[in-house]
Parts: C-alpha cells; sequence; structure tokens
C-alpha cells in the first residue's frame, strides 16, 4: 500500500444528486472503471436497513453488495459507508471475501455512543474499520483527543478529518491530523474528505500530498467533483496532480471517460458545485443546508441571504432542518 492514496466516493457522496439512483448497470461499470483506473479506495454506496431499491446505491444488506463487485479487484479496497442512524451493528452480517472490504462509520459529534458501539461490531465481524467523524471542526481540540483515545482502543484501519461544511483551511487540518497522529496506533490511516463550498478542497488536499509525515493517507474525492451541494474534491485534478508530482499512478484518461459517460448526463438535469450562496454557509461556518433549502422555495438575492445567514443563532449553525429554514425566513421577512 502507498504512502498516499485516493478513494473516490462517487456513488456514495455524489448519491446525494440523484437521490442515489443509478441504473444497475451502471453502478458495475463505475466500480469496474473505478477499478480499473487504479484508484485504491472505491466507496460502493450507503448501507440502510430500509427495503432494498433497484437501481440505486443504498444497500439493505452487505451481502447484496457482492453482486455489484467484479471478481477481480486488483488492489483496490472495496467499502460502503454506514451511518449509524440507518445501519445497525445487528445488521452487519460476517466478512466472507464475497463483498465489500471494509466499512466507514459517519456520526455526528452527539451519536459517539452509538459510533462506538458499531465501531466494535465492525471489527468482530471481519472488516476493515474506517471511522469518519462528521464535521471534525466541531470539536474541540480536547474533545477530539478524547474521541480518538476512544477510537484508537478498536485498532481502526483509518479515521478521517472531515470538512463537512466546506470552511477548513489547511491549518485546520494539520491541528486535527497532530491529535490523531499522536494518539492512533502506528498502523492506523489517516483521511480527509472534504467539501468545496469555500474552493478549499483541492488547495488543502495538495497541502497532504506535500506533508511530511510517516503515517499512510487517504483523500478522498469524487468524479467532477459530484457531491452535496458544493461537491467535493474532483477526482480528476488530485489523480492527476498526484501523477505530476508523484509518478504515474492513476489513469486519467479512463476517468475522463468515466465522467463523460455517467456524470455529464447528469449534470445536464443536476446541479452541483461552487456557488456564492454556499460560500457564504460556508464563510459562517453553517450547515450548506440552510442554502440548499433555501433556495429550493425562495428567490433570494445573494446580498439578502448574506443577511438571512447572520440570523442564525451560533447554537444552530451546525443543525438545520426545512422546517428551521422556514421558521427564521419568515422571521427574516417579517424584520
Amino acid at each position: 500500500m502507498d504512502k498516499y492514496n485516493l478513494l473516490d466516493c462517487t456513488l456514495r457522496d455524489g448519491g446525494y444528486i440523484t437521490n442515489w439512483e443509478f441504473p444497475d448497470a451502471d453502478i458495475k461499470a463505475m466500480i469496474q472503471g473505478l477499478i480499473d483506473v487504479n484508484l485504491d479506495y472505491v466507496e460502493v454506496g450507503y448501507l440502510n436497513n430500509r427495503p432494498y431499491v433497484p437501481n440505486t446505491a443504498i444497500f439493505d444488506n452487505i451481502n447484496r453488495i457482492g453482486a455489484f463487485i467484479p471478481n477481480d479487484r486488483k488492489k483496490a479496497i472495496i467499502l460502503a459507508m454506514a451511518d449509524v442512524a440507518q445501519f445497525k451493528p445487528e445488521d452487519i452480517t460476517p466478512f466472507d471475501g464475497q463483498s465489500i472490504d471494509g466499512i466507514r462509520v459517519v456520526f455526528y459529534k452527539r451519536q459517539v455512543k452509538e459510533a462506538l458501539e458499531m465501531c466494535r461490531a465492525i471489527k468482530d465481524n471481519g472488516y476493515k474499520l474506517l471511522v469518519q467523524p462528521m464535521v471534525t471542526i466541531d470539536y474541540s481540540t480536547d474533545e477530539y483527543a478524547l474521541l480518538a483515545q476512544e477510537i484508537a482502543k478498536l485498532y481502526p484501519y483509518a479515521v478521517a478529518i472531515v470538512d463537512s461544511f466546506g470552511y477548513m483551511i489547511k491549518q485546520d487540518f494539520r491541528q486535527y491530523f497532530r491529535i490523531l497522529d499522536n494518539i492512533l496506533p502506528a498502523e492506523t490511516m489517516i483521511g480527509f474528505h472534504s467539501h468545496n463550498n469555500m474552493q478549499l478542497a483541492f488547495i488543502t488536499a495538495q497541502d497532504i500530498l506535500d506533508y511530511q509525515t510517516l503515517r499512510r493517507l487517504i483523500i478522498d474525492a469524487s468524479l467532477l467533483g459530484m457531491g452535496r451541494g458544493a461537491g467535493n474534491l474532483n477526482t480528476e485534478l488530485i489523480a492527476n496532480y498526484y501523477n505530476m508530482l508523484l509518478g504515474h499512478k492513476y489513469d486519467i484518461s479512463l476517468i475522463l471517460s468515466l465522467i463523460s459517460k455517467y456524470i455529464m448526463p447528469i449534470r445536464q438535469n443536476k446541479k452541483w458545485g461552487y456557488s456564492p450562496y454556499l460560500f457564504l454557509t460556508g464563510s459562517y461556518h453553517c450547515h450548506p443546508n440552510f442554502a440548499t433549502y433555501l433556495l429550493e422555495k425562495q428567490d433570494i438575492t445573494v446580498e439578502e441571504f448574506e443577511k438571512f445567514i447572520q440570523m442564525i443563532p451560533p447554537e444552530m449553525a451546525t443543525k438545520c432542518t426545512k422546517s428551521y429554514v422556514e421558521e427564521l425566513y419568515q422571521q427574516f421577512i417579517n424584520n
């Protein structure tokens, strides 16, 4: 395994754009294509114990995913993500080598207890355990150190620093990296998952590839940056930068072919990527759905939106529901 590794999460994070609706044939072809690109890690979708619907990248059990994975995975590690609110420890079946290799556990700060229970079940069932504490910057350094100590007891395969709202700068990454680096077992990898609200994803990823550390690293990305709101780091950009900096490893022509065949048709009808509204949610350290939900129903200028977002109480900045956005907007109108 290389020191620097790329993970493509198009079928999972990109699924927010299509409600995870992809033809089954496309899911298989994209997994095969990303393996052929020489991606180190391929995340194929979400685990969710609700009834399975064909032609989606949401799977009700681990075994079902095996039908989408080619016999020859080459060097790729195949992953799925489990949200602790949607998939439970009792839903995990023992590893048999026929499906995914590992599970990424995603959770909010308020869900740490449930997340640790899930992590233990994943380890006990023989999978690679990858831990994704969302909104990393929500944790103080002391809180993050305590969390890292609990996670370290499980000897995870990887732990990610997650810039859920797209405003972490490289100094933020380094601060949280040092905490993990000092606490986690030496063999545990450290990852970075970013969003592009302030166009910082590629800048920070470049810095990570230049970072001097003995620790092995994973950087998340998606084809054409496909993902909720401002989207993610672009797989084609970071793969090409890796090739330029560290020597040829990833097949850029094949990445572009996958984008052309599977992502550009979606882009004709769906939107994601940078916008000044999402820049403002990042700038004010708020959940991007304050922009997404509001713009679904309201025609509001950028200037008006900045005034609206200034009304959000600090304790609500990372908590966002449609009903709360509607309530806050009515207060904005009244004022």
